[in-house]
Order: C-alpha cells, then structure tokens, then sequence
C-alpha cells in the first residue's frame, strides 16, 4: 500500500524523503494495534447466511477467504472505511450484483467496528484530529497517479489537508515522477528500447544485443545456481561492480528461496532482503483436521501420515518422518517401530481409538492437547490447538451422551490457515539486492537477473472474483461510485510494477525461464515474453528469444546443479554395469549381522531391473503419497483374508449357502482392519461389487477344491530358506494335500490367467517356483512336517486366477481332474532364475548390471510385465536403448 506515496516529516533527521507506510502512519498517531485474527475470527459466524451460505456449508475455509477478499475490496473502495459509504439504492435489486454488494454491506455492518489491522490504521487516521500526531507528515505524491483506492486517496488528501504542502511541492512532485519514470538503460540499447515501448500501443523495434539475454533452463535449482555463477562473473569482470550493483527479481512466494540462498551461499555472495524464515504454516488448524479425520471410521492412511509428521508431534522429526512413510507403507503396529516417551505411547494409544458417541470423542480429545510437544518453540502452536478442540468440545457435549458423532460437519467447521509469507530478510549494504514479483524493486541496478519467468508470474494473472463480474464492477462504479478494482485495471497495475521492475536496470537484464516445476512438470514461459518479442527484431515467435542452455554443451558457461528430480531434457549414455564395491546384497542386515532374507517380490524386481532392486534395498525407492484407492493390492489383501476366513486348515470345505451369507460380514470385518478408507459412503459400490466377484470366485474355489478332493493344510504359510545360495523367505497363500498324497502350494491371483500362463510356458515364473525351493528344505521344521511338507512327497505349485476360475497347475497330474484345472509342463522358472543366478553372482561382486530394452521387450514377450520401471523415472532412465549405445564400464 502506498507505494507511490512519500512522506516527508516536519522535523527529519535523515535527509530527503521515506515511504509513506503503515507503521509510520500508526506511530506517527499513536493508533493502537488491532488484533490479528479479531477481524477473521468474527468474521466466520455470520457467514452461515448470505448468498455465499450454501457454499460456505461446503467449503467454508475457501469461502470465508473469498468474502472476507470482497468485503476488504469494498472497504477499500469507500472514502470513509464506514459502511454507510456503500450506497446501492441506484442498483436493481433483481441484479446479482445488488444482491451480493447488499449481503456485503450487510456483513460489514454487522461486524461493527471490527476492520482487518491495516485497515484500521488508516480508519484512525482519518478520524484522529490534527493535534493527535506526534510529527507532522508532509505529503509528496503524484496527483495523476491511477494506482491508489480511494482509500488511499482520502488519506493522502486529509493528511495533505491537515499538515499542508512543503513550499518546494512542484520540484518534488516532479522529483517523483521522474524517478519513476526514468528509463536507465544505455540508449541504443535493447534494454533501453524494451523499457520505453514494452507497455506502448505501438512499440518499435531494435536488434537485440548483450544488454537483454533470456536462458531456457531446467527448473529453479538450475535457475539458483546459474544466478550465482552469472553474479560471480560480473564481478570479477569489473572490479568496480559491487553486489549491491546487482538484483534478483523471485516469483512471489517461497518455492525460490531455499535454492537461491543454498546457491549464493555456495558461492559467498550477500542477499539484502531475501526471505530470512520459513513459511508460517496454520499448524493448529491442521492438527485438527488430521486428528479428527484419523478418528472417523473411514480414515484415509494419508490423513494419519500427515499427523505423524507434524512438528507438534511428541516425537523427533526424523521420527516422525519414519512414522509417517510407515503408515503410507500399510503398516499398523507403529508403536514397535521405536521406543516412546510416555506422551508418544499416549498418543499413539489415542490414535487407535475409534470414538462413535459425541462424548466419547470429546473426552478423547481434551486429552491431545497435554500429548502434543512439550518444546517451548511449539508452546503457541500447542496452546492454538486446545483452544480449538476446547470450542469444538463445547459443541459436542451440548449433544446427548450417546448421540452419533456428526463428523462431516466438525471437519467441514475447521479452518486452516493458508501459509503466511515468509519475513523479508535483513537489509544489507554492499549486498545482491532481491525482488519479488509484485512488489516495486528496491534501488536501482546496473545488471538484473529474473528467476521463475514462467506462467502464472511477471506478473501473476489476477483471479477470477466469486463475487463480482467484470460487468458487475463496471456497473458499481458508475451507479454507486465504488472504485472496485477489476480484473483488467489489477493485471495493468502489476504490468506497471513489473516494468518499474525492469526499469531499474542500467546495463544488463537477463531473464531465467525454467523448463519444468518442482513437480518435474513442463511448464510454459511467461506470458511477458510475448511483450519482450514485440520489442526485438526478427523475433515474430517469442519463444525465439529463448536460448535453451539446459544441455551439456553449457555447463562450463553456465555451470549448474546435477539434476535427478525427473527425466532428462536430453538422452544419457548408460552403461552396461556400475562397479560400485562391496557385496550388494549384504546392504540390509540383521542384528547379529546376517544377510536378510529376500522375498519373491524383491526377487522379481531383481529380474527387472537390479537399479530399481538396489533402490528398494536402500530404503529410498520414491515414494508417493496419493489417496488411497482400490488397487490390485488392496483388492489381494482382501481376497486373502476371505479365503483364510471361509477355509480355514484342517476343516470341511463350507457350504456353497454358507459362503453367500458369511462373506459379506466378514468382508466388512477385513475392510475395517486392512482399508478402512473403504467405509465410507462413496465406496458402497465398491465394496457391493467386491462382496459379487468375491462370492462368485470363491464358490467357484470351493467346487474345484470339492472335485479334486483336496484338503486345507495350511494358510499363509510361512516358508523360509536358501534359493539361489542366498536367504529367502515368503509366505504361501494355501497349500492342499490331494488324495494320492501330493502336495500342492498355490497363490491366489486377483486376475485372469493369461499373461500368468504365458508367463509360465515361457520360463519367466518366480514366485512359486521359489515357494517350491523352500518348501524342499523342510525337512526338521516341525510346523511345515505336519502340514506333509517332508520327505519325498512330491510338491506342485499353482496359481489361482480368481476372475476366471483357473488353477494353473505345475507337477504331477492330480488323480482326479477338474473343470478349470489347467497342467503347465513347461520348466516354468528356467528363464527366470537363469537371469537371477546371473544378477545375483554380479551383486556379491559389486556390480550393478543396467538392463536393456531389448531384453525387457524379450521378458515382455514372456509375460513379465516390468512394473519395476515404474518405481521412479530414475530407474527408466537407465535402461539401454541397446548395444550400439552402451557406454563404457563405470
């Protein structure tokens, strides 16, 4: 605000002119503060009526936001900063504008004197007498200056008003104007050119030249680093420069700042007003919000990953860290993966608690607060988070004691807090001047530098008011008199901000536009750039002006970080083998030091890519969190479950009407304990066609275990031993003893049974092949001799399609055949475990083996589907394109 106003004290110590600003305004007048949240916090009870209601029940942290932007907007737009200046007697009350300007009115009328802390401020100015200020303010500004409110306005003309004019207005007005006016560019120059005619209607052409470069780079850690060594550069160049002849202009908010201070911290260069902390996050509001959605029924993982992370947590960030990717991982007994405090295990043991009544929930919950982090820096944030719960308690005991507990509408009542921009840092002398979008630049510069030319910033396109259409402000503004800003009249002041921003380079101005976002997603340049093409000869497409410096070729002239985050912009040569030392496969160990054991998952990873296998091993495979849905996973684990439940060892097979009327209680069962998320209502579809297929599969199982007379030895049946001279170890879905004696393990497969035969019939098989390895070695185990897995009783494997009803059998034909029983002859591992014979040898050596896509087309082929490139862009990355491009042993 006020940023082409200056004010001049009567009595200044300091020679020539300092921004007119709030703080000043305030301890020129004595005005005292207001409170931070008083404005928001009455703010949000009357928003249950009004236009905005409906969507307030829905969204009400969005819609509060939204309102309370319109409402601010009105106030602004007023002389007065009272609502009896929001006149709309000359609207039609049919109109939405009326409609919407009148519950606005409305609203401010019913808050009283209550105004957001800025706006207080100049409230107490106008209204304060002459005598109450402590220093004369003498106003300079520009009386054709368009930027200012009206509030703004009213200000300027009542301080003017009360302190006057100095006698030397004229020459300091015209001071003013020129200062920002001034284009400092050395004329002749491209850069000289692009600051007289960018904003012009008709804007003249020049060649381009050294005083305007734009790069093409990756993202903004390229961008960060390039800066640096560009600033480097220019000053060893000229040994004159200082850092203070050099500026940085930043995307608003914090995406840059910790790769611009990492950058030039490296490279011992000073930041003057380079964001100094972190963003401000409303932790209160998202504890509560986590806490009450990990509480309900339904409770998505990633709500309860969220809350273990949070620094108010009882427990060390890297814990919480650990905890976290734990439970995103689907593990449940989180309280055996460390040693806790007694706040830890409490709070733990309170996460665990499903509360169905209104006051069970509420006494749960006045117990977090005295759980949460002791740490003195989270004192406020802890004492935000009890006064929450503490109203939210209030409500739920105003229920009955066992009333249901109405969690839609508690969750849908909690308010988070968008992050708070960080602080400016420190001003310095003698330091690299930093910039954001949006905000005029500092000082003037010789060379300027612009990280984040990408869409959406220089300058950040205004949003799309919920309140008011463009017509709607058009129509105010003639009939009420209200200055509401517009889209139009917001995006042509930033484009002025953003062109005094430009205008304060005198000799250089490069411009950085990233490639990709944080995300590894293509971005677009900024829609600026059209504004600079139209300055530039020969460049009728403004991506022209782009000179892309991403590949190798530049890295001497611009050097810059390694990047890992996503693909790359240009082909890698791969070679075929990593020597990286040491036996691989002894990176995970146990306590007493022992290799562990692989499983045939891993295994099967291995047979795909030993890079994606090594990842895993080092625990820093990516990882995304992403809400949890239905997958072939989840929909396995239920399977499972159904099955153990409905055949359990060693009993009759059930009845076919048995089946039909256990499996959906106990499909309900399973879902609470393995995907609760599957609980709420916009699952019931879901869960309704699971309880189908399941049903149908599972009589279907029961018939063809009927036909072939088998019986139920065993259910996830632990095996272990040595395949392929390493340790292993895996967990049998069922294993069925046959009338003639066989043995047979088989592993459920929620799908159809083609590709798993072509699998099969090619030699690519791993997992039960491995079961079979281990149940070989038996022999002295007396849990697996019982369930017949000793001696030479012969042990068939096979995999049950669920979708199809086929039992792909490998062994010895059973005695009796069966309708869906299909014999696999073939040397179902051959292939499989040839190629893991191979990986293995060549990771106890040291080296890492880098597929090729011909081999993986040849394994596609065979039925292997290679999900392991998947586990990152990283490991897809580093396949061979084939043996004329291998590069050298590294």
């Amino acid at each position: 605000m006020f940023e082409t106003v200056r004010a001049r004290p009567a009595d200044a110590i300091l020679s020539g002119d300092v921004p007119l600003t709030l703080p000043l305004l305030a301890r020129s007048y004595l005005l005292p503060p207001m409170p931070a949240t008083a404005f928001a916090d009455a703010l949000w009870p009357l928003l249950s009526s009004g236009p905005w209601s409906r969507s307030f029940a829905v969204a009400p942290g969005e819609t509060a936001r939204a309102v309370e932007h319109a409402l601010r907007d009105v106030m602004m737009a007023t002389t007065t900063l009272r609502p009896e200046a929001v006149d709309v007697r000359h609207l039609d009350p049919e109109r939405r504008a009326y409609r919407h300007l009148s519950a606005l009115r409305e609203l401010w009328c019913a808050l009283g004197d209550l105004l957001p802390p800025d706006l207080a401020i100049l409230r107490g100015v106008l209204e304060a007498r002459a005598e109450d200020v402590l220093d004369p303010l003498h106003v300079i500004h520009d009386p054709q200056d368009v930027d200012l409110t009206a509030i703004e306005r009213a200000v300027v003309a009542e301080l003017i008003a009360r302190h006057g004019l100095p006698a030397d207005i004229a020459e300091r007005r015209a001071a003013l104007v020129a200062t920002r006016e001034t284009c400092r560019g050395v004329s002749g120059t491209a850069l000289r050119q692009l600051q007289l005619v960018m904003l012009s209607p008709q804007a003249g052409r020049i060649a381009q030249d050294d005083s305007v470069r734009v790069f093409g780079l990756r993202d903004a850690e390229a961008e960060a680093h390039v800066a640096a060594s560009l600033a480097q550069r220019l000053l060893a160049a000229e040994p004159a420069l200082s850092p203070s002849d050099i500026g940085l202009l930043l995307p608003a908010g914090p995406t840059y700042v910790p790769f611009v201070r990492e950058a030039f911290a490296r490279a011992g260069l000073p930041l003057s007003g380079l964001p100094a902390g972190q963003d401000t996050r409303d932790l209160a509001g998202e504890c509560l919000l986590h806490l009450l959605t990990c509480l309900r029924p339904s409770a998505p993982v990633m709500a309860r990953a969220s809350l273990l992370r949070l620094a108010l947590m009882p427990w060390p960030t890297d814990l919480g860290l650990k905890l976290s990717q734990a439970a995103m991982d689907g593990q449940r007994q989180l309280s055996r993966m460390a040693t806790f405090d007694r706040r830890g295990r409490a709070l733990l043991a309170q996460l665990e608690k499903r509360p169905t009544r209104a006051h069970a929930l509420a006494e749960l919950l006045e117990r977090v607060p005295r759980l949460l982090s002791p740490a003195p820096t989270m004192a406020e944030d802890v004492a935000a988070v009890a006064q929450r719960i503490g109203e939210m308690v209030l409500v739920l005991r105003t229920a009955t004691a066992n009333a249901e507990i109405p969690w839609d509408d508690l969750i849908s009542h909690v308010d988070v807090g968008a992050a708070k921009p960080e602080a400016d840092g420190p001003a310095l002398l003698g330091a690299i001047t930093v910039g954001t979008d949006g905000v005029p630049f500092a000082r003037p510069v010789r060379h300027l530098m612009v990280l984040g030319f990408a869409e959406g910033a220089f300058p950040v396109a205004p949003g799309i008011s919920p309140m008011f259409l463009d017509s709607e402000i058009e129509l105010i503004r003639s009939q009420c008199g209200l200055l509401l800003p517009s889209r139009a009249a917001i995006l042509s002041r930033r484009l002025a901000i953003f062109r005094g921003q430009l205008m304060t380079a005198s000799h250089s101005l490069t411009i950085l536009v990233p490639y990709r976002d944080p995300a590894g997603a293509s971005l677009a340049s900024s829609a600026s750039l059209c504004l600079l093409a139209r300055c530039i000869e020969d460049c009728e497409e403004p991506e022209r002006l782009i000179l892309d410096v991403s590949g190798d070729a530049w890295n001497k002239a611009l050097p810059r970080a390694p990047e890992t985050k996503s693909l790359p912009l240009l082909p890698i040569v791969v070679p075929a083998m990593l020597d990286l030392g040491g036996n691989l496969l002894a990176l995970r160990q146990d306590e007493e030091g022992r290799m562990r054991s692989q499983s045939p998952s891993r295994l099967d990873k291995l047979l795909v890519s030993p890079l994606a296998w090594l990842l895993n091993e080092l625990g820093i495979a990516s990882r995304v969190w992403e809400p949890e849905g239905l997958d072939v996973l989840t929909i396995g684990s239920l399977f499972h479950r159904m099955a153990e439940d409905l055949f359990p060892a060693g009993a009759a097979l059930p009845k076919e009407a048995e089946i039909e009327t256990r499996l959906p209680d106990l499909l309900a069962a399973a879902v609470r304990e393995l995907a609760p998320f599957l609980m709420a209502a916009s699952w019931m579809v879901e869960r309704r066609r699971l309880v189908t297929e399941f049903t149908a599969a599972l009589i279907a199982w029961c018939r063809l275990l009927a036909t072939l007379g088998a019986e139920i030895l065993g259910n996830e049946l632990s095996l272990g031993g040595q395949v392929l001279g390493i340790p292993c170890r895996g967990f049998a879905d069922s294993v069925l003893r046959l009338p003639d004696g066989g043995v047979v393990i088989v592993d459920h497969k929620t799908s159809s049974s083609g590709a798993r035969r072509q699998r099969m019939e090619n030699g690519w098989d791993v997992q039960v092949e491995i079961y079979r390895a281990l149940a070989q070695q038996s022999a002295g185990n007396p849990e697996l001799e019982t369930k017949g897995l000793a001696g030479n009783t012969p042990i068939s494997v096979a995999y049950h399609t669920t979708r199809d009803g086929t039992l792909l059998l490998h062994g010895p034909a059973p005695a009796r055949t069966a309708p869906g029983v299909e014999m696999v002859y073939a040397d179902i591992g051959s292939e499989a475990l040839a190629r893991l014979d191979t990986e293995l040898r060549a990771l106890a050596s040291g080296h890492l083996n880098l597929p090729e896509w011909t081999m993986l087309d040849v394994m596609a082929k065979g039925g292997v589907k290679p999900y392991a490139l998947e586990d990152s862009p990283l490991v897809s990355a580093f396949v061979r394109g084939g043996d004329t491009e291998d590069g050298d042993d590294a």
